[in-house]
C-alpha cells in the first residue's frame, strides 16, 4: 500500500536505487529513523541499480576507488550478519586486457598501486593469458591483469535488503514521486517539492539520484555534471564451448566484456550515446557479435538471444561525487558513481551518514570527490572502467 507523502522529515533522499537505499539503512543505524526517501518510478525498476550485473573489483587506479572497494568488500562479506541474508559470493575475478602500451602502463602502475594497498594482483604475459584461459585470443595482447578475489553478487537481493531494513527502522520510501523543486534560504535547503505539487520541510536533501543527479542538482541552482551513459548489453543462448567458471573479462581498448550468467553469457555491447534511451538497436548487436568472436573465436557458433540498455551515471573523471557545495551546505551529493555505484554502495551509505550526523566522513577521507572539483579544473581520471565514451 501506497504511503502518504509527509509534510516534513529530518532527511529526504532523492532516489531510491542501491545508493539511496543504502544510505537510508545506515542513517536508520546511527538512529535518525525521520528519513523518507522518494522515488520517481518504482524501486529497483529504472536507474543505474535496475541493470546492474552485481560486480565487486578492487582493480582501480586510483587509492579512493581500491579502498572504498575494500571496505565495501567487509560490508559484503559480513553481510548475513548485519541483514540475515546470504548474499552467495560468486568468486570468478576479473580479468582487463591490454591491447596497446598505454593500457599497459595503466595496469603496470595500478599493480604497483595495489601492491602498496596490499591487495593481490596478478600481472600476465599474453602466452599467460592463453595458458589460463585457452579459449581467448591472444595475438594482439600487450599482457593482462588478473583480481582472483573479486567476483559478483546479486544487486537486487542487496537493494531489496537496504529497503526492508530501512523501512523496519522507520524510514519510508514513496514510489512515484518526481521532484519539481528546491525550496532554498540562503545557504540551506528548507524543503523539496514534488511535480505534483507537495511540499516536504526537511533539514537535509542527499542527491541520489543515478543518471538524473545533475538535473536534480540543477533545481537547486547547482552545477553537477553528471550525465546519462546509455549501454548496450546481450545475452547468449546456452553456450557450453567455454568453462562454466571463467572471470569477467573486459577489452580495455574497445570496451568490450564477457562474463557468465548461468548457462548463457552477458556480453557488454557499445556505449558511448549521452541519452536516456532504452531502445536496442541492430549495430549495436552486430558490433558486440564482431568484438566477441574476435576475442573468443568459439562465439562464432553462440546465439544472441536478448538485448537490453542500461545507463552509467558518468562524470567527466570517472569518479562518484560525494559530499556538499559550499553554497548549499545541507545538499549532498551521492552520485555519479560511473558504473561503480553498487560496489561502493556500503561505504558510500556510511560516508553519508558521518556527514548527516556528525558534520564531516570520518571512515575515509572524501575531498577529492568533492563536487566543486570539477569548477576547480581539479579532476582525478579512473581510466580502468567497463565503457568507453
Amino acid at each position: 500500500m501506497q504511503k502518504e507523502l509527509p509534510s516534513k522529515a529530518n532527511v529526504v533522499i532523492i532516489g531510491s536505487g542501491v545508493i539511496g537505499a543504502g544510505i537510508a539503512c545506515q542513517l536508520i543505524k546511527r538512529g535518525i529513523d525521520d528519513v523518507v526517501v522518494l522515488e520517481q518510478g518504482e524501486i529497483g525498476a529504472q536507474g543505474a541499480t535496475s541493470k546492474c550485473i552485481g560486480g565487486l573489483r578492487t582493480q582501480f587506479s586510483t587509492a579512493i576507488n581500491i579502498r572504498f572497494s575494500l571496505i565495501s568488500r567487509e560490508v559484503f562479506r559480513n553481510f548475513k550478519e548485519q541483514f540475515g541474508i546470504d548474499l552467495n559470493f560468486r568468486p570468478y575475478g576479473y580479468l582487463f586486457l591490454a591491447t596497446r602500451e598505454k593500457e599497459w602502463s595503466v595496469l603496470l602502475d595500478t599493480s604497483r598501486l595495489m601492491t602498496r594497498l596490499k591487495t593481490p594482483l596478478e600481472l600476465f604475459t599474453p602466452q599467460e593469458v592463453a595458458q589460463q584461459w585457452p579459449f581467448l585470443d591472444v595475438k594482439d595482447l600487450v599482457g593482462g591483469s588478473y583480481t582472483k578475489d573479486d567476483g559478483f553478487y546479486d544487486p537486487h537481493t542487496v537493494l531489496w535488503a537496504y529497503v526492508k531494513k530501512a523501512r523496519l527502522g522507520g524510514a519510508v520510501f514513496i514510489e512515484g514521486a518526481k521532484i519539481g523543486g528546491v525550496l532554498r534560504s540562503g545557504k540551506k535547503i528548507t524543503g523539496v517539492e514534488t511535480t505534483k505539487g507537495h511540499q516536504i520541510k526537511t533539514e537535509f536533501v542527499v542527491n541520489a539520484a543515478g543518471p538524473w543527479a545533475g538535473q536534480v542538482a540543477a533545481l537547486a541552482g547547482l552545477d553537477l555534471p553528471i550525465e546519462p551513459l546509455r549501454r548496450h548489453l546481450f545475452f547468449t543462448d546456452t553456450f557450453e564451448e567455454i568453462p562454466d567458471v571463467f572471470p569477467m573479462v573486459f577489452d580495455l581498448n574497445s570496451g568490450w566484456y564477457m562474463k557468465r550468467e548461468g548457462k548463457g553469457l552477458i556480453l557488454g555491447g557499445p556505449s558511448g550515446e549521452r541519452s536516456f534511451s532504452n531502445d536496442v538497436n541492430f549495430d549495436a548487436e552486430e558490433w558486440t557479435a564482431i568484438e566477441s568472436i574476435r576475442r573468443v573465436p568459439a562465439l562464432e557458433r553462440s546465439r544472441i538471444i536478448r538485448g537490453w540498455v542500461g545507463h552509467y551515471e558518468l562524470t567527466p573523471d570517472h569518479h562518484a561525487v560525494i559530499g556538499a557545495f559550499p553554497e548549499l551546505e545541507n545538499f549532498i551529493c551521492a552520485a555519479g558513481f560511473s558504473g561503480h555505484g553498487f560496489q561502493h554502495s556500503p561505504i558510500t551509505g556510511m560516508l553519508v551518514a558521518e556527514l548527516i550526523t556528525e558534520g564531516r566522513a570520518k571512515t575515509e577521507d572524501i575531498y577529492p570527490l568533492r563536487p566543486t572539483r570539477f569548477r576547480e579544473d581539479n579532476l582525478i581520471h579512473e581510466p580502468i572502467t567497463a565503457f568507453r565514451e
